[in-house]
């Protein structure tokens, strides 16, 4: 369990083709200041009242990603700003693409990137409980939560980042309830999660997002609470 409150400081479905599943350091350019040689942990994945890591449909590899329950690596995240995440780039090829069918260029362009336990910090401007979806086997009960993320409580959600709480995190997370989370809206938050490229959504560029890239899942929540960030577990 991790500490209440600390002082405010400024499956391996993807197989050879993805770096993500054997571990090791990124290596390649950096973007922004994006870290250059960052852990990549291989994804820990269990199956969740009855559905697999992969979901029931759509991008089985996708799925997996979104659906990872590891803490960081050993526990530990690396400091990224979230301006550095909001300005990642992808390869336009692989918009609407599955996973497993990407050119392993892109593949290379992406993992650089992907599957990193980064820590950044943002307000949240929405909330939004999701339907169902094949990433939860349709599941009416375990949906996840949609956030944005950005840099001044006043922005529009076409400058921020689509951050996700997953049923399969805030069920050992005590505390993540409706209302704690949709009580985020306007604070300022330190997020803990997962770097993830969604291929899935193209068309919500300049709408309702900034990028397709995301923290999914997000692993710790903390407010900033009079200077302290002071987590939302109970």
């Amino acid at each position: 369990m991790r500490a209440a409150s600390r002082i405010l400081i400024p499956l391996c479905l993807v197989l050879a083709l993805f770096a993500a599943c054997s571990g090791g350091d990124i290596s390649g350019p950096t973007q922004g200041n994006f870290p250059a040689n960052a852990s990549r942990p291989q994804p820990h994945e269990e199956t969740f009242h009855g559905c697999p890591a992969g979901g029931d449909g759509g991008d089985q590899v996708l799925n997996s990603f979104k659906n990872r329950i590891d803490d960081g690596d050993n526990g530990q995240y690396m400091d990224v700003s979230l301006d550095a995440l909001l300005g990642l780039t992808w390869p336009s090829s692989i918009e609407r693409v599955h996973m497993d069918q990407w050119s392993s260029s892109d593949s290379r362009q992406v993992t650089q990137f992907e599957g990193v336990p980064v820590r950044t910090s943002g307000y949240i401007i929405g909330v939004k409980h999701e339907g169902t979806e094949s990433t939860n086997c349709h599941a009416v009960d375990y949906r996840d939560f949609h956030m944005w993320l950005a840099a001044s409580p006043s922005a529009t959600k076409d400058q921020s980042m689509v951050i996700e709480v997953t049923p399969r995190v805030r069920d050992v997370r005590p505390g993540w309830s409706t209302s704690t989370l949709e009580g985020l809206v306007g604070q300022q938050v330190l997020i803990e999660g997962w770097t993830m490229l969604d291929e899935e959504h193209p068309e919500q560029i300049g709408q309702t997002r900034e990028t397709l890239w995301e923290i999914h899942p997000i692993m710790h929540i903390e407010v900033n609470q009079g200077g302290s960030w002071t987590s939302i577990d109970q």
